[in-house]
């Protein structure tokens, strides 16, 4: 008795699902739920074409969801074990792909950052900048070594 491969469904953001899938060789499509990525493979035997197609969605965390369990074949009728094997290959490798790779995190909202200060409120670190700036030589000292200075300083 044989099993049949069952596939998940695989959550990233939409430029890691689109940059991945459009690099293996699929094109998008629309439709009414998202949008396929199909991929038209030819069995070396009967020298026909067959679309395969991957439907995905977008979540609602606003990723997209690839749902490999739904992939298949658009055309109707019988598809030779050929086109089947290559099909079965290219799911593993896509979800390969989409699984292995985690999508960067996402950066620190503005209102935490905190951009534009040269130091924290850490009184070591303040006075590291201290002696930095100490050191650092003035305006005048750049023009009398025929250097100029730094017009934002």
């Amino acid at each position: 008795m044989t099993r049949k491969k069952t596939y998940r469904t695989v959550t990233r953001p939409f430029n890691h699902v689109h940059s991945t899938l459009t690099a293996l060789g699929f094109t998008q499509t629309a439709t009414k739920d998202g949008c396929c990525y199909a991929l038209t493979f030819r069995d070396p035997r009967t020298d026909q074409q067959y679309m395969f197609g991957i439907p995905t969605r977008t979540a609602d965390n606003g990723w997209t969801e690839v749902l490999l369990h739904e992939a298949a074949f658009k055309d109707k009728g019988e598809i030779p074990s050929s086109a089947m094997e290559i099909a079965v290959s290219v799911m593993m490798e896509t979800k390969q792909y989409l699984s292995s790779h985690e999508p960067k995190p996402a950066s620190i909202p503005i209102e935490i950052a905190q951009n534009g200060r040269m130091a924290s409120n850490n009184a070591s670190e303040l006075k590291r900048l201290g002696k930095e700036m100490a050191n650092m030589p003035t305006n005048a000292q750049v023009i009398e070594n025929g250097m100029v200075p730094d017009p934002i300083q």
